[in-house]
């Protein structure tokens, strides 16, 4: 099971919200079930990060389009590599990634 399977599950890939908090070194992203949805249904969380980097792409779509994930991938030991339309995040991490249904 790849790590977008196991953390984004039956969700959609709608990008609703995506913070980075740097004082508690964490970084969670808000999926809609479907683009017209107003609030969130699930989170993920990246805890305890260590390192993070940030780089928009290069093609990225118009800033007033909603963004999608594209992968989450381990890219080595304690490192994940997370893909969306609009970013690349690279992030080393010392705690386990999770999801969490919002209610």
């Amino acid at each position: 099971m790849t790590l977008t399977a196991k953390l984004l599950g039956d969700c959609s890939p709608y990008i609703y919200n995506l913070v980075y908090d740097i004082d508690v070194r964490l970084l969670f992203i808000e999926c809609l079930e479907n683009p017209s949805d107003s609030e969130p249904t699930l989170r993920i969380v990246f805890p305890d990060i260590v390192v993070y980097s940030e780089t928009n792409q290069s093609d990225a779509l118009d800033d007033e389009l909603m963004d999608d994930l594209v992968s989450m991938d381990w890219s080595g030991d304690n490192k994940i590599a997370i893909l969306t339309c609009k970013k690349e995040i690279l992030l080393e991490l010392t705690g386990q990634p999770f999801s969490e249904k919002i209610s």
